[in-house]
């Protein structure tokens, strides 16, 4: 429900709908842990014999104990604004949190994975949060006047950079057929109004940032989500890919230095996103 909320555009108050329903799978899934590695149905219940059982707050001090947990802290900003939505509407600020709602999301996903390998978590549900419009800049600057948005807004600066960076990668696709399109354009060679291709210099530290086995590990991490811990994908997988689809003959996902003695390749954040999708889709129909 978090994630069909918050990927539907025309709905409001989106980020309170995510916020309620992400705590609230949380809480059920932290309970379910408790009581599993205690074995007994009573290690959620008060001990004041109401049978009344504890709280997410409750639940997220007993499983991560650490104070610098960033799953901790995730959860412990996500909670925050969820408890500001029960008393206040709050303005949209789904363009500005998606960064954090996504990392809440990939959190989840792993921790059930991790303890919970034999279920079949959101198997035919994509856990990304999509990309939304802010809106126009008018509706963003009356965001930033109110106080109380700035200490929110100061927190979740806080919130993202203290984690690792989430990318959120759009990608247009040309088709020819027009029922598919979204936007129509027209290429003309020389000169006029309409729309042409402009060969733009790229900053290749920028757009192809990841070594080989930094773009292992990420992918391992993507695959992760949807496949669980035991996905089985190795550096010996990606070569064979990479092989076979000639992903370092192509520059979208691989450019290699041309003046390089040691022959070095990077790649980009679209050949992590094309090899995990092709992994899983290869993993399923096995």
């Amino acid at each position: 429900m978090a994630i069909e909320i918050i990927n539907k555009p025309t709905i409001n108050y989106r980020t309170e709908g995510f916020c309620f329903f992400i705590c609230n799978a949380w809480e059920l899934l932290l309970k379910a842990y408790l009581i599993n590695k205690a074995k007994d149905i009573n290690a959620i219940n008060y001990k004041d014999g109401s049978n009344r059982t504890i709280g997410l707050d409750e639940c997220v001090e007993k499983v991560f104990t650490s104070t610098t947990d960033k799953t901790k802290t995730n959860i412990s900003f996500i909670r925050n604004i969820r408890n500001k939505s029960t008393h206040l509407i709050l303005p949209e600020f789904d363009f500005m949190l998606a960064p954090a709602f996504q990392r809440c999301l990939i959190n989840y996903n792993k921790f059930f994975k991790k303890q919970f390998p034999d279920y079949n978590l959101n198997e035919k549900v994509i856990p990304y949060v999509a990309l939304v419009n802010p809106g126009d800049n008018q509706d963003v600057s009356s965001l930033v006047l109110n106080p109380a948005n700035l200490i929110l807004f100061d927190k979740l600066k806080n919130e993202i950079d203290t984690d690792e960076s989430l990318v959120q990668t759009l990608r247009l696709v040309s088709t020819k057929k027009e029922s598919e399109a979204d936007i129509k354009y027209t290429i003309v060679k020389e000169g006029g109004e309409k729309a042409k291709f402009i060969n733009v210099p790229k900053n290749i530290e920028v757009t192809h940032p990841y070594t080989t086995q930094e773009v292992i590990k990420k992918i391992c991490e993507t695959i992760e989500i949807t496949l669980g811990p035991n996905h089985g994908f190795t550096s010996n997988k990606f070569h064979d890919i990479c092989k076979r689809k000639n992903i370092k003959g192509n520059q979208d996902y691989c450019y290699q230095f041309p003046y390089s003695k040691n022959n070095i390749k990077k790649y980009s954040d679209l050949a992590i996103e094309y090899i995990s999708q092709l992994y899983i889709e290869e993993n399923k129909k096995k």
